[in-house]
């Protein structure tokens, strides 16, 4: 599941991917984008632009922003059943613009879990689906944040991870902003899948990129494979790896 992105595409690139967007001047590239800093999302008010929330949801009952840093994720198989996610699901979704996805993978008689990198071979931005709401503190200013959606790995992350981000289609978009509540959960629920496997690759990325300190193009560049992680994926996997 996320718990650290990239959104290193230019805004070109990104108008380009997505030419209904409003696409800020200022939006810089991000190679290491953490829990409880702001991220780039388009919210589902017919707005079409690109605004800034903190990742990490904090529901608009909570009493205090304390859980900032641990709803980052929301299962898209029980969305509707948790309190947290089922009110943001029917009335607050968007999605997360991201490019690139960072997964660890724990390897026998290796203390250090290794970094992949997860993105589209095209490596063109994609939208994450996500669920935002709005919390109010005490002195009365209000504070947005979001949360990523997760489904069941496809054929290729299933490779270093049991769980993968939601990506929409780009056919999918528009649904999945329609501002206001939504007519029929279960129509949205069943976009809510994961992305074709073919259209994806990953590789290895240096060490660097777990701490999240570390926001540099390094953190994305590719690694060579060690031959011994390499034979345990195919292992895990059952057939080799297309590169």
């Amino acid at each position: 599941m996320p718990g650290r992105f990239t959104l290193t595409a230019s805004r070109d690139l990104i108008r380009d991917t997505f030419p209904w967007l409003s696409v800020p001047d200022q939006l810089a590239p991000r190679y290491n984008i953490a829990p409880t800093q702001p991220v780039a999302v388009v919210l589902n008010d017919g707005s079409n632009k690109v605004d800034f929330v903190n990742w990490g949801l904090i529901p608009s009952f909570s009493s205090g922003a304390k859980m900032t840093s641990l709803l980052i994720n929301a299962r898209s198989e029980g969305i509707t059943r948790t309190p947290a996610f089922r009110g943001p699901f029917r009335y607050r979704r968007c999605i997360v613009l991201a490019d690139g996805i960072f997964e660890w993978v724990k390897f026998p008689r290796k203390r250090e879990k290794v970094p992949y990198w997860v993105h589209l071979r095209s490596r063109r931005p994609f939208s994450l689906a996500g669920v935002w709401d709005s919390w109010h503190s005490m002195d009365g200013s209000e504070v947005k944040t979001c949360a990523t959606i997760t489904c069941a790995p496809n054929a290729l992350v299933k490779q270093i991870h049991h769980r993968m981000g939601v990506i929409l289609p780009a056919e999918h978009i528009a649904a999945w902003l329609q501002p206001g509540e939504v007519s029929d959960p279960k129509t949205l629920q069943a976009l809510l899948q994961p992305y074709p496997p073919d259209e994806m690759t990953y590789h290895q990325v240096a060490p660097i990129v777990s701490n999240a300190v570390n926001d540099v193009p390094e953190c994305v560049e590719p690694l060579p494979f060690d031959p011994p992680h390499e034979k345990i994926l195919e292992q895990n996997f059952g057939e080799k790896r297309e590169r």
